[in-house]
């Protein structure tokens, strides 16, 4: 009880740190990885999706739905050198460090980044190995790892909200992915595989 105490404090997330912790909530509530390989819930994330990669500026992307048991031959096809999109995500943490600095918000971006991994990793755990454990731990560690990479992305975005070009935080779409149960596992040249 202590640990969400400490992150549902909102005055170590920095000015911004009300719509931290309301993110944070709304993350906590995610019933992770629940329809995997079922069709509830895909125009929602098809538009969800949509909308992250607008909002990132990418391109042209041909979104590929696959099933659990396509899960190893998609990972095997996955090339993150070669995708625009992955291009655009591996500079975002340090433009975050970068313009946390500038703003003087280091503290806040290091609570952020302390609290989110705490406050997601079980959950996302739960509902991984639910839905995945008889592809192996491989598969279960690549979609917790996902879940804490691109939501730690969020959070610490967030904690930026207030500068002039950081007002939308392009990840809040992603959310919608994953609360319709989905997950969009990665990508290959110009595919985004979703499960």
């Amino acid at each position: 009880m202590a640990a969400g105490l400490k992150v549902m404090d909102e005055s170590g997330y920095g000015p911004n740190g009300q719509h931290v912790v309301q993110l944070m909530t709304r993350l906590s509530r995610v019933e992770w990885f629940s329809a995997l390989g079922k069709p509830s819930g895909r125009g929602k994330a098809e538009t969800a999706f949509e909308e992250f990669a607008h909002r990132l500026g990418i391109g042209e992307y041909q979104l590929v739905w696959r099933t659990k048991d396509q899960l190893p031959s998609s990972l095997e096809e996955m090339n993150l050198e070669e995708s625009p999109l992955w291009s655009r995500l591996t500079g975002i943490p340090r433009q975050i460090r970068d313009q946390a600095e500038e703003m003087g918000r280091q503290s806040a971006l290091s609570h952020t980044v302390e609290n989110v991994p705490e406050m997601l990793f079980h959950r996302a755990f739960d509902g991984a190995f639910r839905e995945l454990e008889a592809y192996g731990e491989r598969f279960v560690q690549v979609a917790v790892g996902s879940v804490m990479y691109i939501f730690g992305l969020a959070c610490a975005w967030e904690t930026l909200a207030d500068a002039k070009s950081w007002e939308t935080n392009p990840f809040i779409s992603l959310i919608d992915v994953f609360e319709a149960g989905h997950w969009p596992v990665g990508v290959a040249g110009d595919q985004v595989y979703m499960i």
